[in-house]
């Protein structure tokens, strides 16, 4: 019962992952992203995206090992 509850709460937390993770790449925002300035010498679009797809790798990380 426990194994199943804990199952739930693990599902329901990578659900939230991949919601946030649709909100931050939906065009809209991106086009915010979308200039020709450079932060670091690299495209502010790029730089949001490895941003964000970072944030997602730590976020699962996180919930990952919380899991165990």
């Amino acid at each position: 019962m426990a194994e199943s509850r804990d199952n739930g709460r693990l599902a329901g937390r990578l659900a939230a992952v991949a919601a946030l993770t649709f909100v931050l790449v939906v065009p809209p925002l991106l086009a915010q992203f979308d200039q020709m300035d450079q932060v670091f010498g690299v495209p502010v679009l790029w730089a949001y995206l490895n941003l964000v797809w970072a944030i997602v790798i730590g976020l699962v990380a996180v919930i990952g090992a919380r899991s165990r």
